[in-house]
């Protein structure tokens, strides 16, 4: 027998979300929010997660969104619980994914009276949230009828930014209070359609014919291959190079998909033969420093940042703010424009066949250490596995070696942090139709351990943990080591593995140190399995940094 919530505002809510198909909810336990998960568990309409760790559980929720490309909501309790969703927030906001924040509170008039698990919480997210608001908890006509067009307000804020908006709901005791019947009934709710904005391609065109050099930088864009035939289409212009990254998600001979190798290799006397007139910019955060510097150090005349919802000034040239998706504009641009005469892409061409060169002698001549790993681990992913990497070194080494098409790739490069990165690519797995694979850094993979206690985890799921004992980016980087405090502060040292976390949460687990160990256990890691899967690569002795500095200095 069905026990929904006594109170109409918790019906209201979740008859405006079911109306809206959105139908995914995580809930993270409490008893604040105790209304709405009664509302929720008791409606089959919805597909309800129960995740006991705030933090991680927006960050599942943010994997799932991701995946589905729809809204999540993530429902918990009043106080702590609720600042606990701000990482993935902040991550969702930067990364254009959408999440429905719904948090219970205490009643409004008990903020600042000391009272159990009652902060401030309206607006605690407004600097990255599209959208905020707090309901009434009155339940009169009048109050119902606002309620709605705050919910709704929320939801129209969501699909248009394609973005976390959040909602806050104070609750009086009593909390429980149940009913058998549906108090609110609700027509279809309709939602307004954007228009898109028209370009103004006789304005574009000044500024594109009035250089040789076009270059195109693509950052983290979600698979498309509609966009990749465009881009493959005018790639062939002779004064145009597409400059691509590990999550552009795009895949052609005639890209530069390792901008940081080739870039190393220009030197200064040759800048002029390789920096734009036209920069036009694709997606979203770049991952590669050196680009970004080689630009702003370099500046274009012209700058087009093409997107349906950011256009930063991130090399401070920008003159074009260009209000499309990626794949229309590129698809109008190969009508709208000619190829100009131009050595600018050979040139670019050249570096990149001369950088590979120069790589494959390297690698032929190296023994045990992350680098050799990481090219070992791209080499064997199984075809139509989705690929998540954690940040900081894990998807700076991924940039170093090309990827299969088959395979797309994802990451938490929304605001970079390494907080999310284990939970979010469970939550992808959850809801995606093929295996998932997560590699990932040992500091990473330990901070956010409570990923792992999750009852949700498909048994295609498979992690590879890459643990060199400590934050070996801090022996990459230029600075922490001139300081005294680089092994403990900022490496942070440690013995950990991850065998026990394994056992405790149910995951077969294998350890290799050696590349005999390695390639042996390709055979057994992507079979099918009836638990998922961790592969740990112990690399704690090996030249780890030195290796790396080495091949980025070629």
């Amino acid at each position: 027998m069905q026990q929904f919530s006594a109170k109409l505002n918790v019906q209201l809510i979740a008859e405006i979300f079911a109306q809206s198909d959105i139908l995914d909810i995580v809930i993270s336990p409490g008893s604040r929010n105790g209304a709405l998960t009664m509302q929720f568990t008791n409606d089959s309409r919805f597909n309800c997660y129960s995740i006991v760790d705030e933090r991680s559980a927006a960050f599942v929720a943010l994997g799932m969104a991701q995946s589905m490309q729809k809204p999540v909501v993530i429902c918990c309790t009043s106080g702590s619980a609720a600042a606990n969703y701000y990482p993935a927030i902040t991550e969702a906001y930067y990364q254009n994914i959408p999440l429905i924040v719904l948090t219970a509170d205490r009643p409004a008039n008990y903020t600042d009276l000391f009272d159990g698990q009652t902060i401030r919480q309206e607006n605690m997210y407004e600097n990255h949230v599209y959208h905020s608001t707090q309901l009434l908890e009155s339940e009169d006509e009048e109050s119902l009828t606002e309620n709605f067009s705050k919910i709704k307000k929320s939801l129209v804020a969501a699909f248009h930014n394609s973005g976390p908006v959040h909602i806050n709901m104070p609750f009086s005791e009593p909390l429980y209070t149940s009913t058998q019947e549906k108090l609110i009934n609700l027509d279809t709710i309709n939602f307004p359609i954007t228009a898109r904005e028209k370009i103004d391609w006789t304005l574009l065109e000044n500024e594109y014919y009035a250089g040789q050099k076009v270059m195109i930088l693509v950052g983290l864009q979600y698979p498309d291959d509609a966009l990749e035939r465009h881009l493959q289409k005018i790639s062939d212009f002779e004064n145009i190079i597409v400059l691509t990254e590990t999550t552009s998600n795009l895949h052609h001979n005639q890209f530069i998909a390792q901008i940081d190798a080739v870039l190393r290799n220009i030197k200064t006397s040759q800048i002029d033969l390789y920096k734009p007139d036209l920069l036009i910019t694709l997606g979203q955060n770049v991952i590669s420093k050196k680009i970004k510097q080689f630009l702003r150090d370099n500046p274009p005349k012209f700058h087009w940042h093409v997107d349906l919802h950011w256009h930063p000034d991130t090399y401070f040239s920008l003159t074009q703010k260009i209000k499309c998706n990626a794949q229309d504009f590129v698809y109008e641009f190969s009508k709208e424009f000619v190829s100009l005469d131009s050595d600018y892409r050979q040139n670019w061409l050249t570096k990149n066949s001369y950088n590979a060169d120069l790589q494959q002698h390297f690698m032929q001549n190296i023994g045990w250490n992350d680098l050799h790993c990481f090219k070992n681990i791209i080499a064997n992913y199984p075809h139509n596995w989705a690929i998540h990497y954690s940040n900081s070194s894990v998807i700076r080494y991924s940039q170093l070696f090309l990827h299969h098409p088959s395979n797309p790739v994802y990451c938490n490069r929304g605001t970079s942090g390494i907080d999310g990165s284990t939970s979010t690519a469970i939550g992808f797995a959850m809801q995606h139709n093929k295996p998932v694979v997560l590699v990932t850094g040992d500091i990473s993979f330990f901070y956010d351990s409570n990923a792992l206690w999750n009852n949700y985890i498909p048994a295609h799921f498979r992690i590879i943990l890459v643990n060199n004992g400590g934050g070996n980016i801090f022996k990459i980087i230029p600075g922490p080591d001139t300081t005294q405090a680089l092994e403990r502060f900022f490496e942070t040292r440690h013995d950990l593995n991850a065998m026990y976390l394994a056992k405790m949460f149910g995951f077969e687990y294998h350890q290799v140190n050696s590349m005999e160990s390695l390639n042996d256990a390709w055979k057994d890691f992507y079979q099918k399995s009836t638990r998922p899967k961790i592969l740990e690569i112990d690399t704690k002795n090996a030249p780890n940094a030195e290796t790396l500095r080495a091949f980025i200095t070629l």
